[in-house]
């Protein structure tokens, strides 16, 4: 059996990975809070990794507030940055394998087509140059280690765009959505899902960099629209511009992800995201978590 810590065990991606853990008894998964293992202290991993021996780590440890990060870019570049970088430390001196997630949002959404994993990083905000910064770290590493992008990411856990937009549906009020931002959306739980389900695969460490994420690509007021739909709300979704809707990170028009390396190399069926999402309201409602 192989043991991996999960750090950042509280946050939307640690809890997905808690809600399957038990379909994959091949593994022995050990979920730590910030405050049991900070990836910024590496006392604390020693302590943890003392009192349960482990072979590998799954980093969902992560700052990913977008518009905050522009104006805490020391926090963002900390956690995501400096973080990686320690945790990168902690798997050479231990010889641990070392999984980790990274974002859509190390591109800058000019390329007209779906983003290949050699294509170049050059992110429009804070946000995006603090994961980048932690890509370049593990790119150096000594260890054997694979990083995630994934993009638009959701699940029925902590404040995510689905939850967002199933709350505003209630209300029966109208809800403006940018139209003209294009990505694909990433279900937490299937997500995890292909992590746990690829660990032992002879080439999970072909490449350093995967894209995950789910078809169809689809724009911010498409996902919306399906949203409220399939949640049964009763709120018109009205369609404007990102120029209409200002925030305070940029952020790419284009961040499809092509996800052909994946499938190919490790022989993976990536589910669609509308599926995905019937399942995500269904735990959400069930568990009664928006």
């Amino acid at each position: 059996m192989s043991k991996f810590l999960v750090t950042g065990s509280r946050g939307q991606l640690g809890q997905c990975f808690q809600f399957i853990a038990n379909q994959y008894p091949k593994h022995k998964l050990f979920f730590a809070s910030r405050s049991e293992v900070n990836i910024n202290d590496q006392n604390t991993l020693k302590d943890y990794f003392e009192k349960n021996p482990f072979q590998g780590i799954i980093n969902c440890a992560a700052y990913t507030r977008v518009d905050h990060s522009e104006s805490k870019a020391q926090l963002a570049n900390k956690i995501n940055a400096e973080g990686l970088k320690n945790l990168i430390g902690f798997a050479e001196d231990n010889n641990l394998i070392l999984i980790h997630f990274s974002t859509d949002f190390v591109f800058d959404g000019f390329k007209e087509d779906p983003y290949q994993e050699t294509d170049h990083a050059n992110p429009l905000n804070v946000y995006g140059q603090s994961k980048h910064e932690g890509e370049k770290w593990l790119q150096k590493a000594n260890c054997l280690n694979v990083n995630f992008r994934i993009s638009w990411l959701f699940s029925p856990f902590r404040k995510n765009f689905v939850k967002t937009i199933m709350k505003a549906s209630q209300s029966g009020k109208e809800c403006a959505v940018v139209n003209d931002q294009w990505g694909k959306p990433t279900y937490g739980i299937d997500l995890a899902k292909a992590v746990l389900s690829c660990l032992e695969h002879p080439n999970l460490f072909k490449h350093n960099t995967y894209h995950y994420a789910q078809e169809p690509q689809t724009s911010w007021f498409e996902f919306a629209k399906k949203i409220v739909e399939l949640s049964g709300g009763s709120c018109s979704v009205k369609p404007i511009s990102s120029s209409k809707y200002p925030t305070i990170a940029k952020r790419p028009s284009n961040s499809v992800l092509d996800t052909q390396r994946l499938e190919n190399t490790l022989s993976l069926n990536i589910p669609s995201w509308e599926g995905a999402l019937q399942h995500c309201i269904k735990t959400i409602r069930a568990n009664e978590v928006i």
